[in-house]
C-alpha cells in the first residue's frame, strides 16, 4: 500500500480514527438518499493509516461497512457538486500510487 498523496510506502500501522473522544463521532462517507422515505446511505471510516513522509491520513472503512458499501454500490449516486470524471478539476484520484 502506498500514500495516495506522495506515493511513499512508509505508512503507519492501522489505527483507530476518531474525531473526538466519543465513539459516535467518526468520519462518515455519505451519499444522497436513494428515495424519499429511504435512509441516506452512510458508512463509517473508523480506521486509518498515516503517511510517515507527508503526514496525510488515509481513512478506510471497517469490514462491516465495506461489505455494506459493496452490497449497495451500484445503486449509489454521486453527491451533487462533486467531480464526475477522474480528469475533472478537483479530482485528485491516485496521483501518487503506482
Amino acid at each position: 500500500m502506498r500514500c495516495a498523496i506522495c506515493g511513499s510506502g512508509r505508512l503507519s500501522p492501522v489505527g483507530e480514527l476518531t474525531s473526538s473522544d466519543s465513539m459516535h463521532d467518526r468520519l462518515r462517507l455519505r451519499f444522497p438518499r436513494p428515495g424519499t422515505f429511504k435512509a441516506r446511505p452512510t458508512f463509517h471510516a473508523g480506521f486509518a493509516r498515516a503517511c510517515r513522509d507527508c503526514g496525510a491520513l488515509l481513512p478506510f472503512l471497517g469490514e462491516e461497512d465495506r461489505e455494506r458499501l459493496d452490497a449497495v454500490a451500484n445503486g449509489l449516486e454521486r453527491v451533487e457538486g462533486g467531480p464526475t470524471e477522474p480528469d475533472s478539476e478537483g479530482f485528485e484520484g491516485n496521483k501518487g500510487a503506482p
